[in-house]
């Protein structure tokens, strides 16, 4: 009988874990949130972003994280390698729209 709610909560946990990754991934080109990791990796992130073709227009909700333009495939690797996380920009985890362009 316990395997039985062990497999259903798995089973539940995934498909929450799913929807969450679909939700928060970053888009293949548009707007994405840059979360620096770490306090080292917040240093010089406007530029960082900029230097691999990210366009910054705003800023985030979380400390230091940033709202930028720009297609996932040119940004991810190199800010994943600096430390920098990139999400989906939701509007719950950005400025608002005030703070964005």
């Amino acid at each position: 009988m316990g395997n039985k709610w062990g497999l259903a909560a798995a089973q539940l946990a995934t498909v929450a874990f799913l929807m969450m990754a679909g939700v928060l991934a970053p888009p293949a080109r548009g707007d994405m949130l840059a979360i620096p990791l770490t306090t080292a990796s917040g240093h010089g992130l406007a530029a960082g972003l900029i230097a691999v073709g990210a366009i910054p227009v705003g800023k985030g909700q979380l400390e230091g994280a940033l709202v930028v333009r720009g297609d996932r495939d040119r940004l991810a690797w190199p800010m994943l390698a600096r430390g920098v996380l990139l999400l989906a920009a939701p509007d719950f985890l950005c400025a608002g729209k005030e703070g964005r362009a």
